[in-house]
């Protein structure tokens, strides 16, 4: 089997991106829809990163944001039956690499404190959890 092509999501990709992350397990969000994401390709067309096998079929995704400041990794997720092949790793690689290209000089990223297994990987591709910060969030009315 040949690894996985990493290309840029497209409007069509925002079905198959919504069902991996379920598939995935990812948390979920307000913005899990097709509106959401379609918008965010348009917004920024090299932010919705995606694994592709050989037949069409997406294996994973990453969501490699640039606002012109700084760089913010999001939704990485693998179908577990794709997990310990070196996707994320490949994912990761490539949104930095994209965001480098775009300008960003820092990435930061949000992980679930409770996934430990999510923790251990950014700690192996090198990120360093900074205790200074914590989120804040706030939904707005539709």
């Amino acid at each position: 089997m040949s690894p996985p092509v990493i290309r840029a999501a497209v409007p069509a990709d925002a079905r198959a991106i919504l069902g991996l992350w379920r598939l995935a397990g990812a948390f979920p969000t307000r913005t899990d829809n097709e509106q959401s994401v379609c918008s965010l390709i348009a917004y920024d067309r090299d932010a919705v990163l995606v694994a592709e096998e050989e037949k069409g079929e997406l294996a994973g995704t990453l969501v490699a944001s640039f606002d012109g400041w700084r760089g913010t990794l999001f939704r990485l997720a693998v179908l577990p039956i794709h997990r310990r092949c070196g996707i994320a790793r490949a994912l990761v690689a490539e949104g930095e690499r994209s965001l480098r290209e775009r300008g960003a000089v820092r990435v930061g990223l949000y992980a679930i404190r409770t996934e430990t297994e999510a923790l251990a990987f950014w700690r192996a591709v090198d990120y360093e959890r900074d205790d200074r910060t914590c989120r804040f969030v706030k939904n707005l009315e539709l």
